[in-house]
């Protein structure tokens, strides 16, 4: 058998210190190197560093909204299983793809279970956070309700992932930030997901006690 590292603290460094060593960060304000860091820790892949989309004070509204305890959104539970609560205080993770009537609302709509969750988050949409990981087309229905009734979440971070609406789901996004200002972190392409999704609201909730 192979020794290995078995020490948590040793791997995070290492991992870290192989990151910093392949990836060249120097276009990346101190805030957004972490977050930039801490997406690909999570995926293993450095070349994700390319696709990485962070708007100007994206991350400062992220930590502004935790700082008050606003809601966090996400549309997944894998999403929420990543996201680490304690260290995040204040505020609370909703997910509701596992409310009742769900799939009702998705049959009702002839969308995605993960999209018909969305209309749950209506009434708290404003100054919360939105993270969607999987599904594009919950991120489409969360710029469809921002737009029609002219909500404005502290930030959205898309990140679903996969070979149908992806792509352009988070083009999108991009298509929003560029505008109206809508505060967002996401990643161009195909790939993303809920571990990198929970890794962005985890680099963020480290940066509270920064400020």
């Amino acid at each position: 058998m192979q020794k290995y590292i078995r020490e948590p603290t040793e791997i995070y460094k290492k991992s870290f210190d192989t990151i910093s060593s392949e990836v060249d960060l120097t276009g990346y304000n101190d805030q957004e190197k972490k977050i930039v860091t801490r997406i690909i820790h999570s995926c293993g892949d450095v070349s994700i560093a390319e696709d990485i989309f962070i708007s100007e004070n994206a991350i400062e509204s992220g930590i502004g909204a935790m700082k008050l305890g606003e809601k966090i959104y996400v549309d997944s539970k894998m999403v929420a299983a990543g996201i680490i609560e304690k260290n995040i205080k204040l505020s609370r993770i909703y997910c509701h793809i596992g409310d009742e009537d769900v799939v009702g609302i998705a049959k009702k709509l002839n969308t995605t279970r993960s999209a018909a969750a969305v209309e749950h988050w209506k009434e708290g949409m404003s100054n919360s956070i939105l993270v969607v990981g999987n599904a594009p087309t919950a991120l489409f229905r969360v710029l469809e309700i921002i737009n029609e009734y002219n909500i404005k979440p502290s930030l959205v971070i898309g990140m679903p992932l996969g070979f149908v609406g992806a792509v352009e789901a988070k083009e999108e996004l991009i298509n929003f930030y560029q505008s109206t200002g809508l505060n967002i972190i996401t990643i161009r392409g195909r790939r993303g997901g809920s571990a990198m999704a929970s890794a962005t609201i985890n680099a963020i909730s480290l940066l509270i006690d920064d400020k």
